[in-house]
């Protein structure tokens, strides 16, 4: 005689469905502030990166103008 019980897959995927449908709708509003979050964050990351690409390039300008240009020559013996 067969068992009356599902298969253990059939019974995670009902949970696992019912509880999307139960969370689902309670989680949509908030997905707005979840992308903007995400937005802002990628706005100071490249604001950050910007000025730090600056700084970089003033201090490189400064350094270059000091010094003969034979000073900065890789292979210089």
């Amino acid at each position: 005689m067969e068992s009356m019980n599902p298969p253990d897959g059939l019974l995670k995927t009902v949970a696992g469905v019912a509880g999307a449908a139960v969370v689902g709708p309670l989680v949509a509003p908030f997905m707005p502030v979840l992308a903007g979050l995400a937005v802002a964050g990628l706005g100071i990351f490249a604001a950050g990166s910007i000025i730090g690409q600056v700084a970089d390039s003033v201090m490189h300008k400064e350094r270059q103008e000091e010094g003969d240009i034979e000073d900065r020559l890789p292979f210089n013996g």
